[in-house]
């Protein structure tokens, strides 16, 4: 029998994670590039008002990765027992079903504009409008990202999302300076970036060359498992997102605008190892049980992602002024306060990366058990920061806790199923 040599990257984890680092790394630095642009041309209220936008679609699209996990998984599945005529009648399944969600979502917020506005401290409900829409066209990136991340096309997904950072930066820069230095400028711009996405993953998906949809059947047995890690990745949004948004609700414009410049650095920084969650998904995918070999591929996707952690953690807990004044100029480098507050939701948000990468695990291997504490530990979240909130640090104490506690469950979880052998 032939023994796999440890050193040996036969299951293309090392090769698929880095490629996606890589094309990540790119987006993140056109991200911050965004940031660095808006940041320095819009005021602190008008950039506040912004990340909370944002926040407000992280927090409802980042669920949405349990359809790009349903799709991933099932057309891995597919894809091992030898049924990739069956890949295409999956994914324009779910394609029809959010042809209508995407509708709805759209209306609710035209409808719902001047209570929202209110809501987020008097915000233009024209941002409102453009938030939903923005988020209504979001939702579809997922349906296409799962169906590239079953098919293991790594190259498509580590690059065709960078399109979205590259628009977003150049048009965004072009409309705050000479159109409006606005918030719904920027997002306006986000908007084209996403279509542009869209556009690059529609041409990825015929470069695989699937058969057409064999008959039009819909995959009821997908609905399970995607009501399953819809819920999880649900607590996981709020963990991840809600920061700024809280913090609208409670501090001043020009606090807010603070605190929003420190989560997006921390949030930049911490998040970077999370493409190797994505190539280790279809490479452990089961139906519950765990083998030797997923278990190994586990250990060095954490090792992997732990010597990433470390690194950019440790430049923003030494010496934070670093990414500050490049996003943000000397004068914001300058404050105390954000200095303090980035060292603060940097180690709040850490645990939340070794999170992700088990939660993703967990789903990979059909079991959900553990990874919905996240929702719990969620709810614990908000609860704690309507019950301490008089400075905005509070907010990054108490999320420090909830994710520890979070990260802590998943890998108990993790560790139960292996001293039992999966059973």
């Amino acid at each position: 029998m032939k023994v796999p040599l440890p050193w040996k990257d036969e299951s293309g984890l090392f090769k698929h994670g880095s490629m996606m680092m890589v094309g990540t790394f790119i987006g993140a630095l056109c991200n911050a590039g965004f940031h660095m642009v808006v940041g320095r041309t819009l005021d602190g209220a008008e950039y506040g008002s912004l990340v909370a936008m944002l926040g407000i679609i992280l927090v409802v699209s980042t669920p949405m990765l349990a359809l790009q996990n349903t799709l991933a998984h099932y057309t891995s599945k597919l894809i091992k027992e030898e049924k990739r005529d069956e890949v295409m009648t999956l994914f324009l399944h779910w394609v029809e079903l959010f042809l209508g969600i995407s509708v709805v979502i759209g209306v609710g917020g035209f409808f719902f504009r001047e209570p929202l506005a209110a809501f987020w401290g008097g915000v233009d409900p024209r941002l409102i409008v453009t938030t939903f829409l923005v988020l209504a066209i979001s939702l579809w990136m997922n349906i296409f990202f799962g169906l590239l991340q079953g098919m293991q096309a790594f190259s498509w997904l580590a690059w065709a999302p960078q399109a979205w950072g590259g628009s977003r930066l150049l048009l965004g820069g072009l409309l705050t300076a000479t159109v409006s230095a606005t918030a719904l400028a920027a997002l306006g711009a986000q908007g084209v970036g996403v279509l542009v996405v869209l556009g690059l993953c529609f041409w990825g998906v015929r470069t695989l060359h699937l058969p057409p949809r064999r008959k039009r059947v819909s995959p009821h047995e997908t609905y399970g498992y995607l009501g399953s890690s819809l819920f999880c990745l649900a607590g996981y949004a709020m963990l991840m997102n809600l920061d700024t948004t809280l913090a609208k609700h409670y501090f001043d414009a020009d606090s807010v605008g603070l605190f929003a410049k420190a989560a997006i650095i921390a949030r930049t920084a911490v998040f970077l190892p999370v493409p190797i969650a994505m190539a280790l998904f279809p490479k452990v995918t089961s139906t519950g049980s765990l083998t030797d070999e997923s278990w190994r591929l586990l250990l060095r996707a954490l090792a992997f992602a732990g010597l990433i952690i470390v690194g950019v953690v440790g430049v923003c807990l030494v010496i934070p002024q670093l990414p500050l004044r490049i996003l943000y100029g000397s004068a914001t480098a300058a404050s105390a306060e954000v200095i303090h507050l980035t060292r603060a939701m940097v180690l709040a948000l850490c645990p939340l990366a070794f999170a992700y990468l088990l939660l993703n695990f967990e789903m990979a291997q059909q079991r959900f058990r553990w990874c919905y504490s996240l929702v719990p530990c969620a709810i614990a979240y908000v609860v704690g920061v309507m019950v301490f909130h008089d400075r905005p640090i509070q907010i990054a104490m108490v999320l420090g806790v909830t994710n520890t506690l979070a990260a802590l469950l998943l890998l108990v979880g993790v560790i139960t199923r292996r001293v039992h052998k999966g059973g």
